[in-house]
C-alpha cells in the first residue's frame, strides 16, 4: 500500500515538473538551508553612583552584536532559460526592536546570474543588530549597630535593541514570483505576491 501510495506522489510530481517545462521551457528551484547566526557580545558597566553614606548603585550592561546568514541555491533546468537580468532574489529581514516585530534594514536585491550549469549559489546575510541588556543593582545599608538590620539589595534589568528573527526570500522572474522561502510558514501567502506586501506581515 505504502509502495503504491509513493509511486502515485512520484508520478504526480513528475507531471507536474513536465507541465511547468512545457509551459515556461523551464524548470526551476529554489533551496534554502539552515541559518547561521555569528555573534559577539561586548561587557561593560561597573559604573558606581553614590546615593549618599547608606546607597550605592551600579550599572552592569551587555551588548550583544548579531546578523544571520542563509545560503541560497537557485538552479534552473530545461530547452529555454529565463533570459539574463530577467532573475532575482528579493530577500527580507524580520526581527524585533524593543518587543516589536518590524522589517529590518533595507529589502536585500540579489541579481541571479546562473552557471553553464543553470545553478546560482549565494549567502543571504541580515543587517548586523544590536541587544543592550542593562542590569541596575541599588544596594541600601543599614542604619543599625554595624549596618546590618534594615539593608535591602534591589536589581532591576532592562533589555532595548533589535534581534533577527527571521527572512522572507521570493525568487522572482520579470516581475513575478516563481518560487519563495520563509522562515514563518505563517508568511506564506503574502511572499507569493510581489511586491511583498509588508502589512500583511506585520499586523
Amino acid at each position: 500500500m505504502k509502495c503504491l501510495k509513493t509511486m502515485a506522489m512520484l508520478l504526480c510530481a513528475a507531471a507536474f515538473a513536465a507541465t511547468a517545462a512545457e509551459e515556461h521551457g523551464y524548470i526551476s528551484s529554489l533551496r534554502v538551508g539552515n541559518p547561521a547566526a555569528e555573534q559577539s557580545t561586548a561587557k561593560g558597566g561597573g559604573a558606581t553612583k553614590s546615593g549618599g553614606r547608606n546607597s550605592r548603585t551600579s550599572v552592569k550592561t551587555k551588548t550583544t552584536s548579531r546578523s544571520v546568514s542563509w545560503p541560497v541555491t537557485v538552479s534552473f533546468s530545461g530547452k529555454s532559460l529565463p533570459a539574463a537580468g530577467s532573475v532575482k532574489l528579493e530577500c527580507y529581514f524580520i526581527g524585533t526592536t524593543d518587543g516589536r516585530t518590524v522589517f529590518l534594514g533595507e529589502k536585500k536585491t540579489i541579481p541571479v546570474v546562473l552557471d553553464e550549469k543553470g545553478v546560482f549559489k549565494t549567502d543571504v546575510t541580515s543587517p548586523t543588530e544590536k541587544l543592550v541588556r542593562t542590569k541596575t543593582i541599588t544596594s541600601t545599608r543599614g542604619r543599625g549597630r554595624g549596618r546590618r538590620r534594615g539593608g535591602s539589595t534591589s536589581v532591576k534589568s532592562d533589555t532595548k535593541g533589535s534581534r533577527v528573527t527571521g527572512c522572507i526570500i521570493q525568487l522572482v522572474i520579470n516581475d513575478s514570483v516563481e518560487k519563495s522561502f520563509v522562515s514563518n510558514s505563517n508568511w506564506s501567502k503574502a511572499a507569493k505576491t510581489y511586491p511583498l506586501p509588508e502589512s500583511e506581515i506585520i499586523k
